[in-house]
C-alpha cells in the first residue's frame, strides 16, 4: 500500500477523530506534504484508520489515514489481521485504547513485544522491522 500525504498538520485531522493528545497543532512535520509513503500497517482505532507509514532516513510511526490520499490500496501479501479484544497479548490495547484490530505485516500483529517495541522505538525490535519488510523499503 502507498499514500501521498495531503497534510502534516493536526488541524487536517478531523476533530472527533483526535485521540492521544492530538491538537489542531499536532505536528506530523517528519511527513513530507506531496510526498508518497509506504504503508506497512492499518491500526483501526474508535473511530479512525492510522497507517504504520516509513519515512525516509527514519523509522516507521503511525499516523492518522486522514493525512494521506491513497495511490496503491492493494493489501500485500502475506499480511494478517489481529481482533485485540480477542488475543491475549493485545487486548491491552483494545481496553486501554480503543484499538479494534491491527493488520499489516506478520511480525506485527503475531508479536506484542515487536508491536510495542516499533511504538517504543526498541532497537531490536527497529532491527526487525527492517530484516521483516527489507524488500518492500528498498523497492
Amino acid at each position: 500500500m502507498r499514500a501521498i500525504c495531503r497534510s502534516n498538520c493536526g488541524s487536517a485531522i478531523p476533530v472527533a477523530e483526535r485521540y492521544w493528545g492530538e491538537t489542531e497543532k499536532t505536528d506530523y512535520s517528519p511527513l513530507r506534504v506531496g510526498g508518497e509513503y509506504l504503508i506497512y500497517a492499518l491500526l483501526f482505532v474508535s473511530e479512525r484508520v492510522d497507517f504504520l507509514v516509513g519515512v525516509p532516513g527514519q523509522f516507521p510511526f503511525w499516523v492518522p489515514s486522514s493525512l494521506f490520499s491513497l495511490v496503491d490500496d492493494e493489501i500485500p501479501a502475506g499480511w494478517k489481521f489481529c481482533a485485540t479484544q480477542f488475543h491475549v497479548d493485545y487486548k491491552v490495547l483494545f481496553e486501554g485504547f480503543d484499538v479494534k484490530c491491527i493488520v499489516g505485516y506478520s511480525l506485527l500483529v503475531c508479536e506484542y513485544r515487536h508491536y510495542v517495541g516499533i511504538v517504543e522505538r526498541d532497537p531490536v525490535e527497529l532491527e526487525r522491522f527492517v530484516l521483516e519488510n527489507y524488500s518492500e523499503i528498498v523497492a
